[in-house]
C-alpha cells in the first residue's frame, strides 16, 4: 500500500510538470497565432487587389502564348510546393497534409512527381519514403521571410520555364478561422485562363514588359500567402493541441487525486483496525494467575475481571 501511495505521488508530480510546460507552450502558440493572424490578415486585401489587376491585364494583352500562360499538351512531370512544418507537437497538422499530397502524388504517378519541402516534417517522411525531392527549406521555424519566400516564387518559375516540369502545384494549409483549417491542393503554373476577365488597360511601354514583371510579382505575393496561411494554421493548430493535452492532464490529476485519496484512507484504515486488534489481543479473554505467603500456607487465586477471592 506505501509502495503503491509512493508511486502515485510520483505520477502526480509527473503529470503536474507536464501540464506546467503544455499550459506555456499553449500561451507561446498563442502569442504566435496571434501575430501571425495580424500579418495574414493584412496581406490578404492586397494578394486580391493583385489577383483583380492580373485578371485585367491579362483581358487587355490577349497573349495565350505567354510561357507562363501557355498550357502544355500533356503533362508529364510535375512540381508540387509542399508545406508543412519544422517541429511537431501540432496535432493532425502535418499528418493531414501528408497524407493530401500522397493522394495527389498517387494519381499524378509518383514517378512524374518531384517535391519541394519547405520543413523538416515533409522533407524527412518523403525522403524517407522514397519520393523525389529538389530542394527542400528547413528551419524556418514557422517564421515568415521575404526573402525565402522571393527564392521560393523564383525556384517555381525556373523550373517551369525551363520545362522541367509541365505544371506546379501547391500543397499547402488554408486559415479560415482559428478552429478551422483545411489542408488543399491548387495550381500555380500554369495560369489557368479562368484567371482572365475585367476592364482592359493600356500599357505602356509595352504589354509583354509589364506581363512579365506583373507575373513576377503575382507569382511572389501567391507564395506569401499560402506560407502565411500555412505557418497561421500551424500555430493555431498547436495551441489547440497544447490545449487539449493542458486540459487532460488535469482530468488525469483529478484521478490521480481521487486514487491517492483512496490509497491513504485504504492505508488509515488498516492501522486503526490494526491498532484495535492489538489492544484487544493484550486484554485477552480473562487471565488467571495465583501466589502465596509462604509455605503451607493457602494458595489465594486473584482473577483480573472479578478481583481476589
Amino acid at each position: 500500500m506505501i509502495q503503491s501511495l509512493r508511486n502515485i505521488k510520483l505520477r502526480m508530480k509527473s503529470v503536474e510538470n507536464t501540464e506546467k510546460i503544455t499550459r506555456a507552450m499553449e500561451m507561446v502558440s498563442a502569442s504566435k497565432l496571434n501575430r501571425m493572424k495580424n500579418i495574414l490578415y493584412t496581406a490578404r486585401p492586397y494578394f486580391s487587389k493583385v489577383e483583380v489587376l492580373m485578371r485585367n491585364v491579362l483581358k487587355s494583352a490577349d497573349m495565350p502564348d505567354h510561357p507562363l500562360l501557355k498550357k502544355r499538351s500533356e503533362a508529364r512531370s510535375i512540381a508540387i510546393f509542399v508545406v508543412t512544418s519544422d517541429a511537431g507537437l501540432c496535432g493532425v497538422y502535418n499528418h493531414n497534409m501528408i497524407r493530401l499530397t500522397e493522394e495527389f502524388v498517387a494519381r499524378k504517378g509518383k514517378d512524374a512527381v518531384e517535391l519541394i519541402a519547405i520543413g523538416r516534417e515533409a522533407f524527412n517522411y518523403f525522403k524517407r519514403a522514397g519520393y523525389r525531392i529538389s530542394e527542400g527549406y528547413g528551419d524556418l521555424h514557422s517564421r515568415y521571410s521575404v526573402e525565402v519566400a522571393s527564392e521560393i516564387a523564383e525556384s517555381l518559375k525556373r523550373i517551369f520555364l525551363d520545362g522541367k516540369a509541365d505544371e506546379v502545384y501547391a500543397a499547402y494549409t488554408r486559415f479560415d478561422s482559428t478552429l478551422r483549417h483545411k489542408p488543399v491542393v491548387e495550381k500555380l503554373l500554369n495560369i489557368e485562363s479562368s484567371e482572365m476577365g475585367g476592364v482592359e488597360y493600356i500599357a505602356e511601354p509595352d504589354m509583354a514588359s509589364v506581363l512579365d514583371e506583373l507575373f513576377s510579382w503575382y507569382l511572389h505575393e501567391r507564395i506569401r500567402i499560402i506560407i502565411l496561411n500555412s505557418f497561421t494554421s500551424e500555430h493555431s493548430a498547436r495551441m489547440i493541441a497544447m490545449k487539449m493535452a493542458t486540459d487532460n492532464a488535469k482530468d488525469l490529476m483529478d484521478s490521480l487525486t481521487l486514487s491517492r485519496n483512496k490509497a491513504r484512507q485504504a492505508m488509515i484504515t488498516k492501522e486503526v483496525i490494526e491498532i484495535a486488534s492489538s489492544a484487544e489481543a493484550l486484554k485477552g479473554p480473562g487471565s488467571r494467575y495465583s501466589f502465596s505467603r509462604g509455605r503451607g500456607s493457602a494458595d489465594i487465586e486473584c482473577d483480573k475481571d472479578r478481583g481476589s477471592r
